[in-house]
This record gives structure tokens, C-alpha cells and sequence, in this order.
């Protein structure tokens, strides 16, 4: 589809221009009436370059994901190739020399989305000018490097999505994005970075790095291996998201100093968490996530953890927890797919005025044994997942659902118990006793024997 010049002047009050799903190539020379704010869609098109929109000042939305726009990577040719749209240069009119920065049409831009392309470099100075930016989204493209290491760099964004890339290196200037409070790096290829890569985001709140190989160094003055990453001391993070970063070793202090609510380390197969590893959380952790580590001992002590209310431990090799106290206000507990067979009231009963949902598929639970559980199933003070599909074990017998258990069958098999080993102690006494007779019968008949001789 062509615009032709002209199309949109009989809409001076044009203020949301959606131009999606269009097959276009290329946008230059494009120009509107200027209300005072602008919403320019033009995702899902044919897009090589970056849209040339130096005629639109007043731009505060860009949408031109799902694109095939890529960047020059190489400095701006000389002289006409400045201008030639067919490498893209005339799309960016920054990296003009001849342009005033006051007057550079992106300026007054809050949200652009260029997401899904195949964006490999962004070009130095790119970014510069954007100083009202709030939200940037460069997911789903080719990078494999992103920086802003200037001074007042990107000063108003508050969210930086460049997860889902093939990001190698990162480097952030320690006065760059002061504002930025969200930062989505998922599933890049980001290994050893520099320990403090993240130290300098004084306003970072959210930080998400499932599926890297960032391993955290720890607490503060502790060695720790090259290319560790230092998560200590970063104030003003609450959200932390390490899911899948193979790491090995969670290091005492870790997260000292950064009070975090929310903390997910699930998916790193025989991940060590040392004493002292969650150390300085204690007042703040919310949430945590220790799914599919392989852990068969938790060296973290939970009771602690007073505002702890989400726990996440399944898929792990666990059989035993810390005796719970009424100081914690855990809410929803997550035991599937470990090695449970008890749940004794002596480590759950401090549990009972929090407790909301309880997730135990996946265990060997005994049938008996677990007069907790079984009160929390009959009367209905905590919703126990799954109730119909839950299998214990009487003993070496055939599996049962849980819900089938009644407190007379436990009783029953009590009994029989009993039963059996009054029946056990009254052959043993009696082999016992049949021995002894035996053996004083040999004695006298030997000594009679001898005596008849002489």
C-alpha cells in the first residue's frame, strides 16, 4: 500500500493512526497535522528500515513490531548516502550532525515498540535523544549487545525489555537509566558479566534473568568465582527472577542488603544453597521459588521468614520440613513431586491459621501417620490439590486414594498391628522358654548318665 501526500490533511485532529497489517515497505516524507499528542501504529507490516518521521515532532506512541526492520551497524556513509533511505540512514535523523538534539523528532516520544524484528546492533547514538522515553521493547530481535553507558542516558524509562535475544554482553553506565524500575533480560545468553552490572540501577525494582547462566556472587567482601554477579546491596530491588541459570552454588549474604519480596531459583538441578544464602530476607521475602533443584536437605530456615506466604519447593527429593510456628503467615505451600511420606502435626500445626492451599501430588503418603493432613481434609480449613487423585500406602500394601481413608481403617490396621506382634512376643517367649527347658532336660540327662557310670 502507498500514502500518498496529502491523505490525512482533511483530519487536522488526527491523534491514533493505526496503518497495521498494510504490507508496507517504507515510510518517508510522512507528515500530519501536529495535535498535541500522536499515536502512530504500524505494526505487523513489511518495514526494512526504521520509518523516517522527522516531520512528526509531536510523536509519543510508536508501534512498529513485527517488522523486518534492521539497523545500520556501520558508521553513516558520507556526503548523499547520509540521506539514502535504502540503508536506512535517513531513518535516523540523530546521527545528523546538521540536526539541532532540542529539535530531533523522537523527542517527545514516551513508548516505543520495536519487538520482533531482526534488529542484530543498535547503532551508537540511536538512543541518545529519547530523553522522554518510558518504555522501550527490543524483545524477540537478533542483539547480541546492548549498552547505555552514558550519563543521562535514557532518563525517563522506566521499563527495558530486551529479553528473548541472543544478548552476550550488557553494559550499564552507573548514572545511566536512573528512572528504570523494570529490567527483562530472559532467556539471552548473558555470562560473566561484570560483578556490579546491576549495582548502578538506583531505581531498578523488577529484574528478570531466567534462562542465562548468571551464577550470584556473595555477600559483600566475600570472593567469589569469575563472572559472578554481586546482588547484594541493590536497595531498591524487589523482584528477582534467576529460573534456569544453571547455577551451582548459592553463596551465604547473597542477597544481603537487598530486600527483596520475591525471589524465584526453581530450575537449577543440584543447585547447593549454603546456610546463610537467603540471610538479610527474613523481614521482606514474600514469595519464594525453589522448584526443581534436586535438594534433598533445606538448609534455609523457614520459620523465620515472618511475610513469607507463597513456597514453592516441588520436584525436589525433600522428606522433611522445620516445625512451622504461628509467626509466619504462609498462605499457599508447594510439596508436589518429592519424597513426603508424613506431614506430623508437630511440623504443620503452626501452619493451621495461615494455611490456604497445600499441593502434595506426587508423594508416597502414608495412609496413617498423618493425623494433620487428614484433619485438614475432613474439615476443610485448608484446600489440599487434587483431593480425589491423592495416593498413600497402608503399610507395603496396594495404593489407596487418600480421600478413601477413614480414621477406623487406620484404627483396623492399629489392631492388627498389635495383634501381630502380641502373636510375635508370644512365640518368641515360647521358642524362648522351649530352648531353656530343652537345654536344662540335656544338662540333668548328662549328669545322670555320669553318675549311673560311677
Amino acid at each position: 500500500m502507498d500514502i500518498e501526500d496529502g491523505a490525512f490533511d482533511a483530519l487536522p485532529r488526527l491523534a491514533h493512526l493505526n496503518l497495521s497489517r498494510n504490507s508496507l515497505t517504507c515510510i518517508s516524507d510522512f507528515s500530519l497535522s501536529q495535535p498535541p499528542q500522536l499515536w502512530l501504529d504500524l505494526r505487523e507490516n513489511k518495514l526494512l528500515h526504521f520509518p523516517d518521521l522527522a516531520a512528526l515532532p509531536r510523536l509519543t506512541f510508536l508501534n512498529v513490531s513485527n517488522n523486518l526492520i534492521r539497523l545500520p551497524v556501520g558508521p553513516p556513509p558520507g556526503g548523499e548516502g547520509l540521506h539514502a533511505p535504502s540503508e536506512g540512514w535517513s531513518a535516523l535523523p540523530l546521527l545528523n550532525p546538521s540536526r539541532n538534539a532540542s529539535a530531533h523528532p523522537l523527542s517527545q516520544l514516551l513508548n516505543l515498540d520495536l519487538s520482533y524484528n531482526e534488529i542484530e546492533l543498535i547503532p551508537q547514538g540511536f538512543l541518545e535523544h529519547l530523553t522522554s522515553l518510558r518504555f522501550l521493547n527490543l524483545s524477540r530481535n537478533c542483539l547480541r549487545a546492548f549498552e547505555a553507558q552514558r550519563a543521562g542516558s535514557l532518563p525517563c524509562l522506566v521499563l527495558l525489555d530486551v529479553s528473548h535475544n541472543a544478548l552476550e554482553m550488557l553494559e550499564l553506565g552507573a548514572r545511566a537509566l536512573g528512572s528504570l524500575r523494570t529490567l527483562l533480560l530472559q532467556d539471552n545468553a548473558l555470562r560473566d558479566l561484570p560483578p556490579y552490572t546491576f549495582a548502578g540501577l538506583v531505581s531498578l525494582q523488577r529484574l528478570n534473568l531466567q534462562g542465562n547462566r548468571v551464577s550470584p556472587c556473595g555477600g559483600p567482601g566475600e570472593p567469589g568465582p569469575p563472572g559472578c554477579v554481586a546482588f547484594s546491596g541493590i536497595s531498591s530491588l524487589r523482584i528477582l527472577n534467576l529460573v534456569d541459570n544453571e547455577m551451582e552454588m548459592l553463596r551465604a549474604g547473597a542477597f544481603l542488603h537487598t530486600p527483596l519480596t520475591e525471589l524465584d531459583l526453581s530450575a537449577n538441578p543440584g543447585l547447593d544453597v549454603a546456610i546463610g544464602a537467603l540471610a538479610g530476607l527474613e523481614a521482606s521475602l514474600e514469595v519464594l521459588a525453589l522448584q526443581g533443584n534436586g535438594l534433598a536437605v533445606l538448609q534455609v530456615d523457614l520459620p523465620c521468614f515472618s511475610c513469607l506466604k507463597r513456597l514453592n519447593l516441588a520436584e525436589n527429593r525433600l522428606s522433611r520440613l522445620p516445625a512451622w510456628t504461628q509467626a509466619v503467615s504462609l498462605e499457599v505451600l508447594d510439596l508436589r513431586n518429592n519424597s513426603f511420606s508424613l506431614l506430623p502435626g508437630s511440623a504443620m500445626g503452626g501452619l493451621e491459621t495461615s494455611l490456604r492451599r497445600l499441593y502434595l501430588r506426587g508423594n508416597p503418603l502414608s495412609c496413617c501417620g498423618n493425623g494433620w493432613l487428614a484433619s485438614q481434609l475432613h474439615q476443610g480449613r485448608v484446600d489440599v490439590d487434587a483431593t480425589q487423585d491423592l495416593i498413600c500406602r497402608f503399610g507395603s500394601q496396594e495404593e489407596v486414594s487418600l480421600s478413601h481413608v477413614r480414621p477406623e481403617d487406620c484404627e483396623k490396621g492399629g489392631l492388627k498391628t498389635v495383634n501381630l506382634i502380641i502373636i510375635l512376643t508370644f512365640t518368641l517367649v515360647a521358642a524362648i522358654l522351649l530352648t531353656t527347658l530343652a537345654t536344662c532336660c540335656c544338662v540333668r540327662q548328662q549328669k545322670f548318665n555320669q553318675q549311673f557310670k560311677a
